[in-house]
């Protein structure tokens, strides 16, 4: 029974992941991504249901269109794959920790919103300001209202931590004049609310040192210039992960 518990929750996954790429692109070029129907990215072609499900349909058309037959984007894949695989670990987590059913609502929701700012950093270097306006507050009154673990003897120090984080990134968005984006400051607090003290303050470290290796790898391989640009929302998202695992 647990096992079809997890290939329900991988399928899932891999049917949240294609609709989270829609709508990470969807927001960047300002489209309905509710009624709105799938295109081809070259061709425009209107894609029929048979091309659309996930990673099935990308392995069946030899990862080209149908249509006009142009290659298609490997992250498409690659992103239902990996957000099947957050959900099946999320999944994991909760049951391993004997944490309430109302943190399966809360750790899916907040990370498919992760996941949207994950592939729009990746892809477009921008951190959707209205994914993240709506993943703090989502955050706050679940954990306020639902879950029940932000109370207010612990609301001065969740408050305190965050407006902490938030200085910090103004600090190196300020001396490294526009190196870092105000789009991460933003995710901090979605970040900083979504896990709470201390593991909000984790999650940061974390993700400065998964992408400063990163940043080094990539120097070495030649890949990237000093001045090159990286997204760091990616790596601030790892971060939250690694946080939890750990």
């Amino acid at each position: 029974m647990e096992f079809l518990n997890y290939i329900l929750v991988g399928g899932t996954g891999l049917l949240t992941g294609s609709f989270l790429n829609v709508v990470s692109d969807r927001l960047f070029h300002k489209k309905d991504f509710v009624t709105g129907r799938s295109k081809c990215d070259h061709c425009h072609k209107t894609l029929s249901a048979w091309d659309l499900i996930p990673v099935l349909s990308f392995i069946l058309l030899g990862g080209k269109c149908r249509y006009c037959h142009k290659k298609l984007d490997i992250l498409y894949p690659i992103s239902e794959i990996l957000t099947s695989a957050v959900f099946i670990f999320l999944y994991y987590l909760i049951l391993i920790k004997n944490l309430e059913v109302s943190f399966i609502p809360y750790y899916l929701i907040a990370f498919s919103l992760f996941i949207i700012v994950f592939l729009s950093d990746y892809k477009y270097y921008e951190v959707p300001f209205g994914i993240v306006v709506s993943g703090t507050v989502f955050s706050t009154l679940y954990r306020y209202l639902v879950i029940g673990n932000l109370n207010y003897d612990n609301l001065f120090i969740e408050l305190a931590s965050t407006l902490g984080i938030g200085l910090f990134f103004f600090l190196i968005i300020y001396l490294s004049k526009g190196g870092m984006g105000g789009g991460d400051l933003k995710l901090s607090f979605f970040i900083s609310l979504f896990l709470g003290f201390p593991k909000n303050v984790f999650a940061i470290y974390y993700a400065f040192v998964i992408g400063g290796i990163f940043a080094i790898i990539l120097l070495i391989l030649g890949k990237k210039g000093y001045k090159a640009k990286i997204p760091f929302g990616p790596f601030m998202i790892i971060g939250v992960l690694v946080s939890l695992i750990l």
